[in-house]
């Protein structure tokens, strides 16, 4: 049994446990999903042709892993005008292998979410972990906060002083000479 599947924009023909690369479809790995629009439908002699679809008709496919496709590289030239631009582009794409192929009953697939790898954190019986507590850690960063603004005010307090000196100093100048 095989059928002609349109998504992305294009026509692919499928059969059961066959790997076709499509345009990115919105999935992650593992996951199943259901492609229904289907435009024709072959099982040896037998071929059901949609007007422009086939009415509940649907082909179940796994998403393998999303990859990107070869890169393509476009020139641009202006000639006579000493212009050029090069630009790149890759394609986004998914790789899907058919699971199952419905002629009838599309309404009752029912694709399957993958399931999230979990790794949990094993620690031996006994022992005391690495990390410091959370108080000890919050106790250190109040220290630093506090050392910082304390630089800060002085290194504020010696900059007063040497602008208050200079202002001092124009002012007496600028007396003595009016005195003159």
């Amino acid at each position: 049994m095989y059928a002609v599947v349109k998504t992305g924009g294009k026509q692919y023909r499928v059969q059961k446990e066959d790997v076709v690369l499509v345009e990115k479809l919105n999935a992650s790995d593992g996951d199943q999903l259901v492609l229904s629009d289907v435009l024709m439908v072959g099982d040896g002699k037998k071929v059901t042709l949609g007007t422009p679809l086939v009415n509940d008709a649907a082909v179940m496919a796994q998403v393998i892993r999303q990859t990107r496709g070869p890169k393509i590289t476009m020139i641009y030239k202006r000639r006579r005008k000493n212009s050029r631009r090069k630009q790149g582009h890759k394609q986004d794409l998914t790789l899907l292998k058919i699971i199952n192929i419905a002629e009838t009953g599309a309404s009752k697939l029912s694709p399957k979410k993958a399931t999230a790898k979990t790794t949990e954190k094993k620690t031996k019986v006994g022992t005391k972990p690495k990390n410091k507590p959370q108080s000890k850690v919050v106790e250190e960063k109040v220290k630093k906060e506090v050392k910082a603004k304390s630089t800060a005010s002085k290194k504020t307090e010696t900059i007063t002083k040497s602008t208050t000196t200079k202002l001092e100093k124009k002012a007496i100048t600028k007396k003595t000479i009016s005195k003159k």
